[in-house]
C-alpha cells in the first residue's frame, strides 16, 4: 500500500443465483477487466478513474481459490462457458483506484454454488417447521404435488419405514429435478458435498444413486404431523440429522453471504420466460427465502454511523460486515434483441423490486448486463428480432462443433410477466462465447462496469 493510502477498505461482494444464472461468467469478466483495466472500455463511475497496483491475494481459511485462470482459458481454447460452481470459491484481490484519495481497495469476490441457495429456507427453522414448509409447497403447488405423489403416497401408510419415506421422497426429488424445479432441498440431491452433480437419468436410479443429506448415513426428509413424535426414532434420528446438515452445509453458506457488503442477485429472465410460469414462481420464492435469512439493509445495532466510523477507525479485518447494497442484474442480455432490452430490465423490476423497497437502509439498483457479448443484433425487418453468432446447438438440441456465425431469431419480450405462459412459449438460443484469446484484452461487455461501480463502495 501506498504511503499516501492511510487505510484499506475492504469490499466484499456475493454473487448469487440458481445454476446456470451466470455467475461463473460475470466474476470471470469482471476479474479480468479490473485486472487489465481500460477505462475506455470499463469505466468505473468515470473514465477518469484508474486501477493500479492489482495484486491477487490468497482466499480466507477455510475457502478454495475461484479459478479465474482456467476459467477464462475455458472460454477461449475450449470454446464452453465456465463450469458450473460445484464448490464454495473466493477471489481476492487489492489495488488503489485514482478517485480514492487516502484509500486502497481490498475486494473479495464470493462464487457459492447455485444449488445451496434451495437450503435458504432452512435456516431460522428446526426439523418441524421445514417440514410444515416443505408439505406445504408439495400439497399447494400442482406441479410439485404431481411430481411428489410417491412421496406423499407414503407418508399416508401409518407402517412405512424410515428407508421407504426416504427412497419415496428422493423419487420425488429426482422428479423435481427431471421437470427442472429447482426448489431441491436438502441441495445435496442435486449437488453433493464432493461437487458431483445429478446427472439426467430414470428417477429410480437417481433416487438410487444420489443422497437426501450429507451422505448415505445421514439422510432425512420431511415428516408430517402424525410422524412427528418426540421420542421416536424416526423422528429424533431425522431431526438430528437435519440439525447436522444445517450446521455444515447451510450456516457456513449463509454466514459468508451475511458478512457481504454487498450482494449481486443473478436473475436470469431469459430462463425464466423459457421454463414457463413455474420455474418464475420457484424463483420468486428462492429470492423471498433469501432475504428473509439475509435480511439485508443497515444493521439494527450500529446504524450506518458507526458502519462509517468503522471504516475510518478500525482495521479492515475488525470491521462489522452486514449488507447495505443489493445489486440486482439480469445476464445475458445479448440473447435479447436491443429492441427489447429496456423490457428486460423492467421485468427484472416487476419481479424482485418489492423484496428490496422495504429493508430500511438497502441501496438498491437494476442491471441488464452481458458479461461477455457473443452476439450481434441486425435491425428490425418484418417484426423480426434477428441476431447473429455462433450457435451451440443443433435443430435437434444436441451440440455441434463451432462454425460460422448464423443468423436466428430470438423472442420479442413481453411488457409485462404474462399472467400464464407455458415452457417454450419464449425461445432463447445458445452461442459459443466470443473471447479474446489475448488474456490481457477483456471480453466486450455490456453494463458490467456500472455494476462494479455499484457494489464497489
Amino acid at each position: 500500500m501506498s504511503l499516501l493510502r492511510l487505510k484499506t477498505t475492504e469490499c466484499k461482494v456475493g454473487v448469487v443465483g440458481l445454476y446456470n444464472a451466470g455467475k461463473t461468467v460475470l466474476l470471470t469478466s469482471l476479474i479480468n477487466h479490473l485486472q487489465d483495466h481500460d477505462p475506455d472500455r470499463f469505466p468505473l463511475g468515470s473514465k477518469e478513474t484508474r486501477i493500479r497496483k492489482f495484486t491477487v491475494r490468497p482466499p480466507d481459511r477455510d475457502w478454495t481459490a475461484f479459478n479465474y485462470s482456467g476459467h477464462r482459458d475455458a472460454l477461449v481454447n475450449a470454446g464452453k462457458w465456465p463450469s458450473k460452481t460445484t464448490d464454495r470459491s473466493q477471489f481476492v484481490c487489492q489495488f488503489e483506484r485514482s478517485d480514492w484519495t487516502f484509500s486502497d481497495c481490498l475486494l473479495k469476490l464470493y462464487d457459492l454454488p447455485g444449488e445451496r441457495v434451495a437450503d435458504a429456507g432452512m435456516v431460522g427453522r428446526d426439523f418441524t417447521g421445514w417440514s410444515e414448509k416443505m408439505l406445504a409447497l408439495f400439497v399447494n403447488d400442482n406441479a410439485y404435488r404431481t411430481c411428489s405423489a410417491p412421496f406423499l403416497d407414503a407418508i399416508k401408510k401409518p407402517t412405512a419405514t424410515a428407508a421407504e419415506l426416504l427412497y419415496a421422497y428422493k423419487l420425488s426429488l429426482a422428479n423435481l429435478i427431471l421437470n427442472f424445479k429447482p426448489l431441491i432441498s436438502p441441495s445435496t440431491f442435486l449437488l453433493d458435498l464432493h461437487g458431483n452433480a445429478a446427472r439426467p437419468d430414470t428417477p429410480e436410479k437417481l433416487a438410487t444413486s444420489r443422497f437426501s443429506g450429507a451422505d448415505a448415513e445421514n439422510e432425512f426428509c420431511p415428516l408430517p404431523a402424525d410422524l412427528r413424535k418426540p421420542g421416536t426414532e424416526l423422528f429424533d434420528s431425522f431431526s438430528f440429522r437435519y440439525d447436522r446438515y444445517v450446521e455444515r452445509v447451510v450456516e457456513p453458506t449463509i454466514l459468508a453471504f451475511r458478512s457481504c457488503t454487498s450482494l449481486v442477485v443473478l436473475v436470469d429472465v431469459t430462463m425464466l420466460l423459457a421454463g414457463g410460469v413455474g420455474m418464475y414462481d420457484d424463483n420468486r420464492q428462492i429470492i423471498r427465502d433469501l432475504f428473509d435469512v439475509l435480511s439485508p439493509g443497515e444493521n439494527k445495532v450500529f446504524g450506518p454511523i458507526a458502519r462509517g466510523l468503522s471504516k475510518v477507525l478500525l482495521p479492515h479485518q475488525w470491521r462489522p460486515g452486514w449488507i447495505t447494497r443489493v445489486a440486482f442484474a439480469a445476464p445475458k442480455m445479448d440473447l435479447v434483441h436491443p429492441a427489447d432490452r429496456d423490457r428486460m430490465l423492467m421485468l427484472l423490476k416487476r419481479m424482485a423490486e418489492r423484496y428490496a423497497a422495504d429493508r430500511d437502509g438497502l441501496k438498491y439498483d437494476f442491471f441488464n448486463l452481458s458479461s461477455v457479448v457473443s452476439t450481434r443484433a441486425l435491425p428490425i425487418g418484418a417484426g423480426m428480432r434477428v441476431l447473429t453468432g455462433t450457435p451451440l446447438r443443433g435443430a435437434d438440441g444436441r451440440k455441434i462443433p463451432p462454425g460460422e456465425e448464423q443468423r436466428f431469431t430470438v423472442a420479442e419480450l413481453p411488457d409485462d410477466w404474462p399472467m400464464t405462459w407455458s415452457a417454450g412459449t419464449y425461445a432463447f438460443p445458445e452461442v459459443y462465447p466470443r473471447m479474446p484469446a489475448r488474456k490481457d484484452y477483456p471480453p466486450d461487455q455490456v453494463n458490467v462496469d456500472r455494476l462494479a461501480t455499484f457494489v464497489i463502495d
